[in-house]
């Protein structure tokens, strides 16, 4: 299982890193284009606010993982620990839930611009594929969620006792 976690955060960090260089690659091409040679590409533009997009959603998952999203604690960490453990595990159900909704209306959307084959304007690309990043954003971050939700269980929440007693205030 293990294995497997290092695997997921790996295909995590190369995935959406690799979709936010290609986008800001992209815009730097094209800033290029424009400025030395005086003829930017429309395609590049559209093309680079998707990977940006793409790379952005998916990102949030790395940053759940970490912990690296935003958050406003302060009130938190004013709690006793045993509400501060309760108040987690509440805002993680709520994460859960936020992410499966996310993650249906997203595959709703995509289902959606299927049927009524609907493409981009200037280059004509399929904007079921544009509009799958949330279906497959929403189960990256369900993923974490979940994640995060157990380990509040794990042996009987003296794992998270001990991670919050390391933190720093």
């Amino acid at each position: 299982m293990e294995r497997f976690k290092k695997a997921y955060a790996a295909f995590e960090d190369y995935f959406t890193g690799g979709l936010l260089f290609t986008g800001l690659t992209l815009v730097f091409v094209n800033v290029l284009l424009r400025y030395i040679w005086g003829r930017p590409q429309s395609l590049l533009d559209e093309f680079s606010v998707y990977f940006v997009v793409w790379g952005t959603l998916c990102g949030i998952a790395v940053a759940l993982r970490n912990d690296h999203h935003i958050k406003v604690d302060m009130v938190f960490r004013l709690l006793p620990l045993g509400i501060r453990y309760r108040v987690s595990i509440l805002a993680h159900l709520i994460g859960v839930g936020f992410a499966l909704f996310y993650t249906f209306y997203g595959y709703q959307l995509v289902h959606t611009y299927i049927i009524s084959g609907q493409r981009s304007t200037d280059s004509q690309f399929p904007l079921w594929i544009v509009n799958l990043v949330m279906p497959v954003s929403g189960v990256m971050f369900t993923v974490r969620f979940i994640e995060k939700l157990l380990f509040h269980f794990k042996n009987g929440g003296k794992d998270w006792l001990a991670a919050q007693s390391r933190r720093p205030d």
